[in-house]
């Protein structure tokens, strides 16, 4: 990964803004440690939560093309790949507001990215 120096300093300036390049671009190194850039961090995810992790992906991006309005930033609804590295962002940058909204992604992101954190099942 390659980031500029102003692309990186632009990324924690605003810590809960919402947006952030680094953890967008590392979002995407995640997705892609398991030999498919596809929105499924396999590397993350045990074998159980994938077929949950793709289905509310695809709910979620359907819902807001559908609305053509959402609280998570549109261009996550561009594909699966983008909406792993927007909802990244999202989830680091604004949990509280992440969990309130979209409690079972939060929920599903917390177990990928803080795994002693989650609950256990």
């Amino acid at each position: 990964m390659i980031l500029s120096k102003s692309s990186l300093r632009a990324s924690f300036s605003n810590p809960v803004d919402g947006e952030n390049t680094v953890l967008h671009e590392f979002a995407h190194l995640i997705d892609k440690a398991d030999g498919a850039t596809d929105g499924i961090p396999e590397y993350l995810l045990s074998k159980p939560q994938v077929l949950p992790w793709i289905s509310l992906v695809r709910e979620t991006i359907n819902e807001m093309r559908a609305r053509g309005h959402s609280d998570i930033d549109l261009y996550g609804a561009t594909n699966e790949t983008e909406f792993f590295a927007v909802i990244t962002e999202y989830f680091f940058e604004q949990p509280g507001k992440l969990k309130e909204h979209h409690p079972e992604l939060f929920s599903m992101l917390e177990q990928m990215f803080h795994p002693q954190a989650a609950p256990k099942n």
